[in-house]
C-alpha cells in the first residue's frame, strides 16, 4: 500500500484581494527574477502565470480550459527546470519536488495537471459575483465574472491514482476550499497562488 501524503491545510493562502499585476506573490517576483540560480525556472513560472491568468470571461469555455491546461503543464515543468538550474549552479542537492510540498493547493494543481494529461479535460464555467475594489478614494462594489472550474472538482481530483496517495477527507477539504475561493477570485488567481507557493519553497532552499 502506498504511503499517504501529508498535507498542511494551514498553508492554504488567505485570499483577501487580487494584485493588479500578473506576477508571483509579493517580493518573490523580484527575488526570482534577479536570482543567479532560477533562470529557466523563472521563465517557466512566468509562462504558467501568463496562461492561467489569461482565462477570461470574454472567451469560450474551451479556450479558457486550454489556457488552464497549458498553465498547469508549465507549472509541472518547473520541477525539472529547477533541477537543471541547480545543476548549472553546482548546487550539491536536488530541489524539492512538487510532491514534496505540504501545501494542499500545490498538490491540487499537481493532481489536476495529471488528470488533464492522462484522463480527462477540466471544463470551465463563468460565475457571477461581486468584489470590493479599493482603488480610488472609497471602496466600491464591482460586479465580476470569474472563470471557475466546473463541478464536480472532487470527481476530477479522484481520477488517476489520487486515492493511493491522498486521504479522501483531504481531497474533499481542498475541493471545498477551491470551490469557495474560485467563485470570488477565479481559478486563475488560485493557480497563481499555488504556483507562487511552490516557487517560494524552491527559493527558500537556496538561502
Amino acid at each position: 500500500m502506498s504511503k499517504k501524503r501529508k498535507l498542511d491545510f494551514s498553508l492554504l493562502p488567505q485570499i483577501d484581494g487580487m494584485d493588479i499585476f500578473i506576477r508571483l506573490d509579493g517580493n518573490l517576483e523580484d527575488k526570482f527574477k534577479n536570482s543567479s540560480v532560477f533562470k529557466e525556472t523563472y521563465e517557466r513560472s512566468q509562462a504558467s502565470i501568463m496562461f492561467v491568468c489569461n482565462a477570461n470571461k470574454e472567451y469560450e469555455n474551451w479556450r479558457n480550459s486550454a489556457y488552464l491546461r497549458a498553465g498547469l503543464n508549465e507549472f509541472y515543468s518547473i520541477e525539472d527546470a529547477a533541477r537543471r538550474d541547480f545543476r548549472k549552479s553546482n548546487i550539491g542537492f536536488k530541489p524539492p519536488k512538487i510532491s514534496d510540498s505540504k501545501n494542499p493547493l500545490v498538490h491540487a494543481m499537481y493532481m489536476l495537471r495529471h488528470v488533464n494529461v492522462h484522463a480527462d479535460i477540466s471544463k470551465t464555467d463563468i460565475h457571477d459575483t461581486t468584489v470590493v475594489s479599493t482603488l480610488g478614494e472609497q471602496p466600491r462594489n464591482i460586479d465580476w465574472k470569474s472563470v471557475i472550474l466546473a463541478k464536480p472538482i472532487l470527481s476530477q481530483l479522484s481520477l488517476q491514482e489520487a486515492a493511493k496517495f491522498y486521504e479522501n477527507s483531504d481531497l474533499k477539504q481542498i475541493t471545498e476550499w477551491i470551490e469557495e475561493n474560485q467563485n470570488i477570485f477565479g481559478i486563475g488567481e488560485l493557480f497563481r497562488r499555488g504556483l507562487s507557493a511552490y516557487c517560494n519553497e524552491l527559493y527558500l532552499t537556496t538561502i
